[in-house]
């Protein structure tokens, strides 16, 4: 099953670059072009340079070869002599709240500490059933860190997998340094507290890679990339090199235990525009054949959470631009699910909600959602509620976050979900630590 490695981090000096919050950065796909230009102004040499580099067309995926190229020649950027798993540590507060620099996340929510490691993984195809999708992919953004990977030949993001250790071995073997000070210790501008540790010790890292042995991966977040790294994987190999024995067969990934309690899964809710039939009398009429349809006078954000967290069975909160009511929809005990597949899939709320609703009842199918035709989405209740008082959507579909158990239970029986079916929180911070591939390299799992 899951093969993993240690290997030689590419990591910032911070004797050179200094805080080392001034130089990390979000993962690329949920940057705004504001928060672009403010990574960009925070440090000269901060990642989002070489994550989204500027330039014209495909120019950039050479500027960005180059300046790192540059940073690695000027020392900003040190290549880790021992190889190594990195522990990684995420401390934050949910509802988020600002933090001091270095310090432990302010505000009024609950304090979690999410755990794992960056390690390589031997490249597989997802038909070998090792690493798992739980959502589709857009070939867009494959073919644009296609292009930036080929250029750079270097993971400056990781892949974030989920796996299955209940017992939490692999956190047993890699906790032993605690007490050593970490190797950076940084915060981003969510008020995540991001820590990294080198763990160097041979038996720990044979441990944990005994653990994998027998372990699936499932990808949490980073599927474009995964797909990118296994394209250009022969590619980049030697002719003649034994397949798995090239720095080429080997992706750079987060790894977090499916039973971390600091594990945090977002919901996210639907925002409805122009849709050329949009109607909600309509949609609460066709709704009634599956769902005990009502209305409710929750209105804001708490209210309506709290409501849909009460709910024991699959339940949207409708929000439909023009109405002071919420419209909520209770599926019924007896309701035809049939249409979704196999019983893995019909207990996902997202499954439901596309199978049962946008697709029959609006029209938005398989094909308007790979246009995303119709369709935005949001995590954040507030800004669904807001968009739909503005008029700026015709209507917000609100619903409780998928769980982790049921993505590795319909995932593991060979199944894939819509996009956007799952939004973990915190992301990954880009920076940390970065993989560069050398195809002529020999890597060798432990053991």
């Amino acid at each position: 099953m899951a093969v993993i490695a240690p290997f030689n981090g590419l990591r910032y000096d911070l004797a050179r670059v200094g805080d080392p919050s001034r130089v990390l950065a979000p993962p690329y796909d949920v940057i705004s072009d504001a928060q672009r230009l403010d990574l960009e102004a925070r440090h000269p040499q901060n990642v989002v340079r070489l994550e989204l580099p500027r330039g014209d067309g495909d120019a950039k995926y050479a500027n960005a070869a180059a300046l790192l190229d540059a940073w690695i020649a000027e020392g900003i950027l040190r290549r880790d002599e021992r190889p190594a798993l990195y522990r990684y540590e995420q401390t934050f507060r949910w509802p988020s709240g600002r933090s001091p620099s270095g310090g432990v996340p302010s505000g009024n929510g609950q304090i979690h500490v999410r755990k794992g490691f960056f390690t390589l993984v031997k490249l597989e195809p997802f038909a070998s059933r090792v690493v798992l999708p739980h959502e589709h992919t857009l070939s867009a953004p494959k073919e644009d860190r296609r292009k930036l990977m080929r250029a750079t030949r270097t993971h400056i993001s990781q892949v974030f997998g989920l796996y299955r250790d209940p017992q939490g071995a692999t956190e047993v073997a890699l906790g032993a340094d605690a007490s050593m000070p970490p190797l950076l210790d940084g915060t981003t501008a969510d008020g995540c507290r991001h820590r990294l540790w080198a763990v160097t010790e041979p038996r720990a890292i044979a441990h944990v890679a005994e653990v994998l042995r027998d372990k699936q991966i499932l990808i949490a977040d980073g599927h474009h990339r995964y797909e990118t790294m296994v394209a250009l994987r022969d590619e980049l190999r030697p002719a003649g090199r034994a397949p798995g024995r090239s720095g080429a067969d080997w992706g750079a990934m987060f790894l977090a235990r499916a039973e971390d309690p600091g594990l945090l899964v977002l919901p996210t809710h639907r925002l409805i525009s122009n849709l050329p039939s949009w109607s909600a009398d309509a949609l609460r009429a066709g709704a009634a054949a599956a769902f005990d349809v009502s209305r409710g006078d929750e209105r804001d954000a708490a209210a309506i959470e709290a409501r849909l967290a009460r709910a024991e069975r699959v339940t949207f909160a409708v929000r439909a631009a023009g109405e002071r009511e919420t419209t909520w929809l209770a599926l019924k005990p007896f309701a035809d699910l049939s249409p979704l597949g196999p019983p893995a899939l019909r207990t996902l709320d997202v499954t439901v909600l596309h199978g049962i609703v946008l697709g029959p009842l609006l029209g938005i199918d398989a094909s308007a959602m790979a246009k995303q035709s119709y369709l935005g989405y949001t995590h954040d209740t507030t800004q669904a509620l807001g968009e739909v008082e503005a008029g700026r959507v015709q209507a917000a579909f609100l619903m409780n976050a998928t769980k982790v158990e049921q993505v590795l239970q319909a995932c593991e029986a060979g199944f894939v979900l819509p996009q956007k079916s799952t939004y973990f929180q915190p992301k990954l911070a880009t920076g940390l630590v970065m993989y560069r591939i050398d195809p002529d390299a020999e890597i060798a799992a432990p053991g």
